[in-house]
């Protein structure tokens, strides 16, 4: 009985869409007049976190296990973050497509319906 108590509500948990929120789309990413994206991706609408999946890491050391500050990325791939600073802007903040941790940030985006930009820098476009 205990078992199909628990997958049952595994069930549910997967089901539900406040636990998976994060959809299969087609992320298009242009900063400063490169592309950064422009392809298959993850973005979960609650986070505002997106990724296109492809970053490959691994330890200076050759070990299967490190601290994270002795990763070292061997492919690249890219991810970030989108979040609302107020009712008209937002915030941008990616890895630059080669790094593990997120270092460069854009303010005052405005959205445009599934587009957040500052027209010339930042130009962010979400299709599922």
């Amino acid at each position: 009985m205990q078992t199909i108590v628990k997958t049952l509500l595994i069930l549910v948990a997967l089901a539900s869409p406040s636990i998976v929120s994060a959809a299969d789309s087609f992320c298009k990413l242009t900063v400063n007049g490169g592309i950064g994206m422009n392809g298959r991706c993850t973005f979960d609408e609650a986070t505002g976190e997106f990724s296109d999946g492809l970053l490959k890491t691994a330890c200076r050391s050759g070990l299967s296990e490190c601290h994270p500050d002795d990763l070292e990325v061997i492919r690249g791939g890219v991810f970030g973050r989108i979040v609302a600073q107020n009712d008209e802007e937002w915030e941008f903040c990616w890895n630059n497509g080669g790094y593990t941790t997120l270092n460069e940030c854009f303010e005052g985006l405005k959205r445009n319906h599934s587009c957040w930009l500052i027209p010339h820098e930042v130009v962010f476009c979400i299709a599922e």
